[in-house]
Order: structure tokens, then C-alpha cells, then sequence
């Protein structure tokens, strides 16, 4: 059975707009469609995408 930690979702969420926004700036459309998409995104969500980018999310531990 994996650990379970409480996750600050609001650090996550920034973290992960914070690396995707920059890719919007270029032209990327599809980045500012992920950006938009994170901003909505529910807790499971944000925690699904953190882990498909094989982050470590005890840097959001709260």
C-alpha cells in the first residue's frame, strides 16, 4: 500500500500552471487550453496530472 500524504492542491496547481503557461506564450494553443483546463481542474485531477509528469508530490505536502 502506497504512503498517503495531504497535498497543499493550491501549490500544485500554481506548480503546474507555472510550467505549463510559458509553453502558451509561444503560440502553443494547446498549452493555453491546458492552462485554462488546470485552472478548473478538481483536486483528483491536478494530482492525476502531476503524477503522468512523474512529479513527487511530497514537494506539496501540507
Amino acid at each position: 500500500m502506497g504512503e498517503r500524504i495531504l497535498v497543499d492542491v493550491d501549490r500544485l496547481r500554481e506548480a503546474l500552471i507555472e510550467e505549463t503557461g510559458p509553453a502558451s506564450f509561444t503560440g502553443s494553443p494547446w498549452a493555453i487550453v491546458d492552462v485554462a483546463a488546470l485552472e478548473d481542474a478538481d483536486p483528483q485531477e491536478l494530482l492525476r496530472e502531476a503524477e503522468r509528469r512523474g512529479w513527487d508530490l511530497r514537494r506539496f505536502e501540507a
